[in-house]
């Protein structure tokens, strides 16, 4: 299992491709949101990997990654993360599919580095965690924060776990799979990007979104509701938006089938050259 050492940190990444060696593969590089790790799309590899090359990466703190050390947490550092790393391990631009939190990192690049990028996909991705959602994520402790440290990483995910409109299985090993995944994060990483994605509003860099997009939007989300996944399709040129009815936020879990369907046809045209950069 591949790591790197970038930026003063390692970063823990999975590396899948069953394409044909004597053909140059497109790379999509999936990135997860908050307190999750690459991990969590396992179950997407079988579906890609035969047409590109999949590559997972695990965010700074977050599963196999380390938390950065002397390095400090900024907004502009996570952006400065995705790029290094695409510069490493990506020989041209990439087709990037980013999730929840993720997907505001993404956004992130894309007006930092545009050039990184041939194709953005938004995953259940909202613009900022706003007061209610802190509020939401703080349970019955005074802040988001100081959740995450009484509890620690794998309590705070097992409450949250339990409640509607988060995780879409009522499978109790899956359930239990996924909480000591969270527990892989370390709280005061997770503390830090909290603060980070909690004071960030990418939604005015949305319009300078020039890649070809795709919104794949839940539509019974805790996190976002389908009305601002509507809003940021309108805000970014030419994006495409597909409603997708999972269980909750995590449609990329209990609704694979329809995100991998969504994205092969969008990635397919854009690389036919039928969606261009606008």
């Amino acid at each position: 299992m591949p790591s790197i050492e970038l930026r003063g940190y390692t970063t823990y990444y999975e590396d899948d491709d069953f394409t044909d060696p004597w053909r140059p593969a497109e790379t999509i590089l999936i990135q997860h949101g908050f307190g999750r790790n690459s991990q969590f799309w396992y179950h997407w590899v079988p579906a890609l990997a035969g047409q590109f090359r999949v590559v997972r990466r695990d965010l700074r703190g977050h599963g196999g990654s380390s938390d950065g050390g002397d390095l400090g947490w900024s907004f502009e550092g996570l952006v400065d993360d995705l790029a290094a790393f695409i510069d490493e391990v990506s020989p041209g631009p990439t087709h990037l599919v980013a999730e929840s939190t993720g997907g505001m990192v993404a956004v992130g690049l894309n007006a930092r580095h545009p050039t990184k990028l041939r194709s953005l996909t938004l995953c259940a991705c909202p613009t900022t965690i706003n007061a209610a959602a802190q509020r939401f994520f703080a349970g019955d402790h005074a802040s988001w924060q100081e959740a995450l440290f009484e509890l620690g990483s794998e309590g705070w995910a097992r409450w949250l776990l339990s409640q509607p409109g988060t995780f879409p299985s009522s499978e109790p090993r899956q359930v239990e799979w996924a909480i000591r995944q969270f527990g892989r994060a370390s709280p005061s990483a997770l503390a830090e990007y909290s603060q980070i994605i909690s004071t960030t509003d990418v939604a005015p860099l949305l319009p300078q979104i020039r890649v070809p997009t795709l919104v794949l939007a839940p539509t019974r989300s805790a996190a976002t509701s389908i009305e601002a996944q509507q809003r940021i399709a309108s805000l970014i040129p030419a994006a495409q938006l597909v409603a997708v009815d999972g269980q909750g936020h995590e449609i990329y879990l209990d609704r694979h089938e329809d995100c991998i369907r969504a994205l092969r046809k969008f990635v397919s045209a854009v690389s036919r050259g039928v969606l261009a950069n606008e």
